[in-house]
């Protein structure tokens, strides 16, 4: 059963990987069409309005007792071969990476499966990106993350922005908590190793590029773009517009929605 879902896993991330590729033209594409129109501040997609019911309203009934929630399996642990080969992997993107102890998981639901830090990623241009958080994340969502950061955030940054990305302020990525820190909420993708947050990219010539807060026009159109081909790489995007908790920063997840990785919360 172990090794199906281990499968399933590696076909899904796989999926996500193929379709980036795809979405780094269309980001490309869609930069070069957004520089001609008037710059304004992205705004979340608006969403469709619920239609009023026209039947006649349930009565009341007396509520049933809650009924408490089963924790989700735990993530199927690779094996070690297959745990020194996604090193390898990022090793061969090069990605500075080490394996780390699994975190710990005070909330039942939380889980860990081939966790590595990152602390450097080598870009094809010969510079480098430095995580200064330190993020720990699993092996197969840091190959996810790596890919996205060096073939589109980090080309994305040098082309529009006139200086090469030298910096990503991550925090930790890992931590075991409900999502949005509220309390009974469910367990956040954070606590599963499968998500990262983006606060600021720095850039060579010293500059803060904040998620929240742009200087210029040009800095609002590299975000947007961004931001709009993350949804390539990953099933979940959000950021500042999606509810106050992201109002900061950019949440990356693989998180599955559903029965298939085809699914994407982009907001």
């Amino acid at each position: 059963m172990e090794g199906s879902q281990r499968n399933l896993q590696k076909r899904s991330q796989r999926s996500l990987v193929e379709r980036a590729a795809s979405f780094a033209g269309a980001a490309m594409l869609s930069c070069m069409s957004l520089a001609a129109a008037p710059q304004k501040t992205p705004a979340p997609p608006i969403r469709p309005a619920i239609p009023e019911s026209k039947s006649t309203p349930a009565q009341p009934s007396t509520p049933s007792p809650p009924t408490a929630t089963a924790p989700s399996p735990p993530a199927a642990q690779p094996t070690p071969e297959e745990a020194a080969a996604c090193l390898a992997r990022l090793s061969e993107n090069g990605v500075v990476a080490e394996s780390v102890p699994a975190p710990p998981t005070p909330l039942p639901d939380c889980s860990s499966a081939n966790p590595v830090r990152m602390s450097v990623i080598h870009l094809a241009s010969g510079t480098t990106l430095d995580l200064p958080g330190k993020p720990i994340v699993n092996c197969a969502f840091a190959l996810v993350f790596t890919d996205y950061a060096r073939n589109l955030l980090a080309p994305l940054a040098a082309s529009m922005l006139g200086s090469p990305a030298v910096s990503l302020d991550t925090g930790p990525a890992y931590e075991c908590r409900p999502r949005n820190h509220v309390a009974g909420a469910k367990t956040s993708a954070h606590g599963k190793g499968i998500a990262i947050d983006l606060a600021g990219i720095i850039l060579a010539d010293h500059r803060r590029i904040g998620i929240a807060h742009q200087a210029d026009a040009s800095e609002t159109l590299f975000l947007h773009t961004m931001r709009q081909a993350a949804c390539g790489w990953f099933t979940t995007v959000l950021g500042p517009g999606s509810d106050p908790s992201h109002a900061e920063h950019l949440h990356f997840d693989i998180l599955q929605h559903g029965s298939s990785d085809h699914y994407r919360i982009c907001e």
